[in-house]
């Protein structure tokens, strides 16, 4: 839910510790507290504060960040653990991951700060980015996880007598958040006093205040000045980010037969907007700025995934996490891709069902794929992986493009898995439908060998590529194939072709036929818990 600013200048805080036994309850945490004291004595304008205790899990750590800054709204986001070298320390991939900058001064900074009392400063790996909307924009900064490594971090070092040896970086923190759009923040300069231009400096009751001797109670006592309208905050509704704490489980399984086939449903209406009250004198050069700095943007999202990175890095698919619902500890991960016009919440029964004939502890990830206009359906966006071009969707008129761009991102949170610590071989790529379409496109073409791609109700897209485009890794993925022999969507004699370009391209494929339309039935759940435990016994 939006914050909304009580004055102005409100700073709005989130405030995240990252602890695996803290988040359990087996220890107080000191990191939210830490931080709560220190900010509250180094600023003097007003501040509001939203925490968060999770554990040391990546994409816990990630749909904790945004939903801070696109649901919340914050300005400022401050991590605390899970910086350092050890395996589950992943906070700094998390923020990489939901950025579209890095600042790496901070980084630099803060290690520069913590190599005056501790030679292990290096082992820490701190980050600073930006995570940006078209409409909001936010500095997150990852500190230690020690209180007072967090104080020296943010006030820095000094010397016996009071003289500053190295600037904490909070000093220039008040003005990033002004050159991103955000509140002007005013500090206590005993604590730390913030940089800024002399042009950019302003003025106010607050400051004065501050700035006067104790003796002097008449001039401290005397009108403040008039209260600037609020800052104008738009924000369009975005898409929920949710997670299997957080989302109601559909009632009715039967949207697992999203729809494949072009159709002429009604326009979906515009996106609610929450608009507060415009200043009376907004700044033409920053909102120039803001425009550039969007302009500019370019998501950083774990690491490479070729050789050679392009500069327009897509960004992230949002996505919905579940873990199993008994609490057993995921085997294996499953990236579950939906059909077309369908959205990530119409599988979210799928893993109980799949539990239900024995297959492994999976944590599912169900991405959404981006909204956009198909040519065979002007006028009207629906979620789809790639673009149609033609109703007869198995010609080799195709969206290769598409297809190409959609492979790169679907491979992103293949390569942040593997970044977290799980390997590629129990990685299963799966889809229904247009998604199953999708997951075989992009299974072939993988640097690593998953555990396993399971495709029901699709086909395969470019199969003239097959032979040019598949690498040694996706040769070595075993192929789940499954059809409807009544597929009133997807002609069965189109899935067979690519199963026979398949046969010969792959070292496993296994094929299912069912009795059944567009759909899923639980013969075919049966085969694919099978397939599964098989799959992860290589």
């Amino acid at each position: 839910m939006l914050a909304q600013r009580n004055s102005e200048n409100e700073l709005i805080c989130g405030l995240v510790s990252i602890s695996d036994r803290a988040s359990r309850g087996e220890y107080a945490d000191k990191g939210i507290p830490a931080l709560e004291t220190w900010l509250k004595d180094a600023i003097i304008t007003p501040v509001q504060f939203h925490t968060r205790l999770i554990a040391d899990d990546r994409y816990t750590i990630e749909e904790t960040l945004r939903e801070l800054v696109d649901r919340v709204g914050c300005d400022l986001v401050f991590t605390t653990g899970g910086t350092g070298p050890a395996r589950r320390d992943v906070t700094p991939e998390a923020t990489l991951a939901v950025a579209t900058r890095e600042l790496p001064g901070f980084g630099e900074q803060m290690r520069r700060i913590s190599l005056n009392f501790v030679p292990t400063a290096i082992l820490s790996r701190q980050v600073g980015v930006l995570r940006e909307t078209p409409t909001h924009a936010a500095l997150i900064v990852n500190l230690p996880g020690q209180p007072k490594s967090i104080a020296e971090t943010l006030g820095g070092f000094r010397s016996d007598d009071g003289e500053v040896i190295d600037a904490g970086i909070f000093a220039s923190i008040p003005y990033c958040i002004d050159l991103i759009g955000g509140p002007y923040i005013e500090t206590n300069p005993e604590i730390i006093a913030a940089f800024r231009p002399k042009s950019a400096i302003r003025k106010s009751a607050a400051a004065v205040k501050a700035a006067e001797p104790a003796a002097a109670p008449a001039a401290a006592s005397a009108a403040p000045a008039p209260a600037r309208p609020a800052q104008r905050i738009l924000r369009p509704t975005q898409p929920r980010i949710v997670t299997a704490e957080t989302h109601a489980t559909p009632d009715n399984a039967a949207s697992f037969a999203a729809a494949f086939a072009p159709q002429s449903p009604a326009p979906t209406p515009a996106p609610e907007r929450t608009v507060q009250p415009q200043p009376a004198k907004a700044s033409e050069e920053s909102h120039q700025m803001s425009a550039e700095m969007i302009a500019r943007r370019s998501v950083r999202h774990g690491i490479p995934l070729f050789a050679s990175r392009t500069r327009n890095t897509p960004e992230p698919l949002d996505v919905i996490v579940r873990d199993p619902e008994n609490g057993d500890a995921p085997e294996c991960t499953v990236i579950w891709l939906h059909g077309l016009g369908a959205d990530a919440q119409d599988f979210l029964t799928l893993p109980n069902e799949l539990r239900e004939f024995g297959a492994p502890a999976a944590r599912f990830i169900f991405p959404n794929a981006p909204e956009r206009e198909l040519t065979i359906r002007p006028g009207y966006k629906t979620r789809a992986w790639y673009d149609l071009l033609s109703n007869d969707f198995g010609s080799e008129n195709e969206d290769r493009q598409g297809l190409a761009k959609m492979h790169q991102r679907v491979s992103q949170i293949i390569n942040e898995i593997v970044t977290s610590g799980l390997l590629a071989e129990r990685i299963f790529l799966g889809g229904f439908s247009m998604g199953a379409a999708m997951a075989l496109y992009s299974s072939v073409r993988q640097a690593r060998t998953l555990a396993g791609c399971i495709a029901l109700s699709g086909y395969l897209p470019a199969p003239s590529l097959i032979e040019k485009d598949i690498t040694p890794a996706g040769r070595g993925t075993p192929i789940f194939m499954a059809h409807g022999a009544f597929d009133s969507v997807v002609a069965p004699v189109l899935a067979e072709r690519g199963a026979d370009v398949l046969e010969k391209a792959v070292d496993t494929l296994i094929w299912r036929e069912y009795n059944i339309d567009h759909e899923i039935c639980q013969d075919e759940l049966m085969n694919i818990a099978q397939f599964m435990i098989t799959a992860l016994q290589r």
